[in-house]
């Protein structure tokens, strides 16, 4: 019977291997925290000027060659720590297993397989597991504290590093998939955060709302100023020559708080500045009912059509401003409200003026319907029956007057539907807010 009393690796051996596999843990830990963090997280630390934040940035924005500088470096470990454990198995182990009987090949290769397999389990383990693990539970001070070395490390191997980045580029683009554009980019990271924020309303961290505001807030910088704006048929607003009492009856009409003033009443074109309901209030409070508006108004700030929501936005702040004009081509085409901007992040907003009334009451020879009063509400009270024009379904007096409509409703606007008259009295916005409706005499 065979008997083997082995003699353990020299320490020297030891302690080359212990080193090796503590380096491939550095690297197994670096590649894995590296892949793992957003480069929106990155951009953060960088601009809270965190050690190390930038030299992490730079190696994210070009992972195949930080892939390239991780591999290089774990496999320079590996093949130190395999030669070393194979010289160790040859001088020390292999000797003892042919004095034991062995033959030369089998001494060979069980020596080998007595130093190779401990080794595999203990690097598997301590050089990639526990470290990759580590790296995913603490990947943002994993790039912080690596970063720099492992940048200092791609110079010293940079030809390596480059030949290696450019290989892998080019077989890539072999299967159709280059370098990400800058949309994929964007896109990927709005899903990386919309990620983020699921994952933190699923750990009660944030609400549902809160989830969509962090949604829609990533969305602005995406979104021109052309998919916001109200058009400008559909602005209110005020002739610079009209007087302060003019202008509050107008004002009345659409209950809205700024106003754009312009030189030719109706036209967008020229429009000069803007006017806020608070000032000819106090105007007209004062006494000063004859002013007029164009000494009220107020420069406006103007942006083009294909500016973005979050540029807007922006500026607006920064100028502690609340409307502005949208160009294109030299032609306003459009307003746009730092209101109608919070409302693409939190939903719409409603005040007391935004909602449509219901009340149908009597008034001389006619009745005044709310736009939001229903033809049934309008039938019952005031016996008037309303039928609409298409099949389209009309629920409210706001939906039937609009089908009865070619341009967007304004104040004092009229038509006739059979033997009835409809004068428009206020609106708001696109919308119609009130409508004195009344019968015609029947003809002889």
């Amino acid at each position: 019977m065979l008997s083997v009393k082995l003699k353990p690796m020299g320490t020297f051996e030891l302690l080359i291997i212990a080193l090796m596999i503590a380096f491939n843990s550095v690297f197994a830990a670096y590649e894995i925290a590296l892949a793992s963090i957003g480069l929106g997280r990155l951009h953060a630390l960088v601009d809270e000027k965190r050690h190390g934040a930038a030299a992490a940035l730079r190696m994210k924005e070009n992972m195949e060659a930080s892939l390239a500088v991780v591999q290089l470096g774990i496999t320079l470990v590996a093949a130190v720590a395999a030669a070393t454990g194979g010289a160790g198995a040859a001088e020390k182990v292999e000797p003892m297993l042919i004095e034991a009987g062995f033959s030369g090949t089998i001494a060979a290769l069980l020596a080998i397989t007595l130093v190779v397999a401990p080794l595999t389990m203990i690097t598997i383990l301590f050089g990639e597991l526990v470290p990759k693990v580590f790296a995913l539970k603490n990947k943002e001070w994993i790039c912080l504290k690596l970063s720099p070395p492992m940048e200092w490390f791609s110079y010293a191997v940079w030809p390596a590093v480059w030949f290696f980045e450019r290989s892998v580029t080019g077989i890539v683009s072999l299967f159709g998939k280059g370098q990400s554009s800058e949309g994929n980019v964007s896109e990927a990271a709005i899903r990386e955060l919309r990620g983020a924020a699921s994952l933190a309303r699923i750990s009660k961290l944030i609400g549902r709302r809160e989830e969509g505001i962090i949604v829609s807030a990533s969305r602005l910088s995406a979104t021109p100023l052309s998919d916001i704006m109200l058009p400008t048929e559909y602005v209110g607003m005020l002739p610079a020559d009209e007087t302060m009492e003019n202008a509050l009856q107008l004002a009345y009409q659409t209950m809205h708080t700024r106003y754009p003033v312009t030189l030719q009443p109706g036209s967008p074109q020229q429009i000069t500045g803007y006017v806020n309901l608070k000032d000819i209030v106090a105007e007209e409070t004062n006494g000063n009912a004859n002013q007029k508006v164009s000494t009220l108004t107020r420069p406006i700030i103007s942006f083009t059509a294909k500016a973005s929501v979050s540029e807007c936005l922006e500026r607006l702040m920064r100028e502690r401003q609340h409307i502005a004009l949208v160009r294109e081509d030299d032609r306003v085409v459009g307003i746009v409200t730092l209101e109608d901007i919070v409302e693409e992040i939190i939903g719409e907003i409603h005040d007391e003026f935004d909602r449509l009334p219901t009340y149908v009451r009597r008034s001389g020879d006619g009745w005044i319907a709310g736009g939001f009063a229903s033809l049934h509400h309008l039938q019952h009270v005031s016996g008037l029956t309303l039928k609409p024009v298409s099949e389209k379904p009309v629920l409210n007096v706001n939906d039937w007057i609009l089908e009865h409509l070619t341009d967007p409703p304004t104040h004092g606007m009229t038509f006739q539907d059979e033997n009835r008259r409809v004068v428009v009295r206020k609106t708001k916005g696109a919308l119609v807010r009130e409508a004195f409706i009344y019968s015609l005499p029947e003809e002889n």
